[in-house]
C-alpha cells in the first residue's frame, strides 16, 4: 500500500496565505464602503470578538462550499475509473460478490486489479478528507 505524506509546512503556509488574503480583502472592504480613511480605521478598531468569530465562521463556510465540490468530484471520477478500468477480469459490475451494490466495490479489495486498488484508496481518501472537514466544522462552531 502507497504510503501517504502530509506536508505540514506546505499546509502551514498555505492556510497563511488564506489569512493573509482574507485581512487584505477585510482592508479593502472597509476602505471602500467608508468615506475616509479616518473612518476606515474607526471601523477596523471596532471589530470585536463577536465579529471575529463571525468572520471564521463565514471562511469556514466558504471552505466547505468549495471543498465538498471538489472531493466529491475527485470520489466520483476516481469511484468510476475503479468500476471501469479497475475491476478483475470476469468480475461485473452488478454481481453477487458485490450484493449488486457498485458501492460495494471499496469494501472487497480482492475485486480489483492494483489501479483499481489506487483508484480505491484515492476514493477512500476524498471520503475521508470530506468527513474529516465536516467534523472539524462542527466541533469549531
Amino acid at each position: 500500500m502507497r504510503q501517504i505524506t502530509i506536508d505540514w509546512l506546505r499546509l502551514f503556509r498555505y492556510s497563511l496565505l488564506f489569512i493573509a488574503f482574507s485581512l487584505i480583502v477585510t482592508i479593502l472592504m472597509l476602505i471602500y464602503f467608508s468615506s475616509s480613511l479616518e473612518e476606515a480605521w474607526q471601523k477596523g478598531l471596532m471589530l470585536t470578538l463577536k465579529e471575529v468569530e463571525i468572520t471564521i465562521e463565514l471562511s469556514l463556510t466558504l471552505f466547505i462550499y468549495i471543498s465538498f465540490p471538489v472531493l466529491l468530484f475527485r470520489f466520483m471520477y476516481y469511484f468510476s475509473k475503479m468500476l471501469y478500468r479497475g475491476r478483475r477480469d470476469g468480475v461485473a459490475i452488478l454481481t453477487y460478490k458485490t450484493l449488486f451494490n457498485p458501492l460495494n466495490f471499496l469494501l472487497f479489495p480482492s475485486l480489483l486489479n492494483p489501479n483499481g486498488l489506487m483508484y480505491r484508496r484515492r476514493c477512500i481518501l476524498a471520503l475521508l478528507l470530506l468527513l474529516l472537514i465536516y467534523l472539524v466544522i462542527l466541533l469549531i462552531t
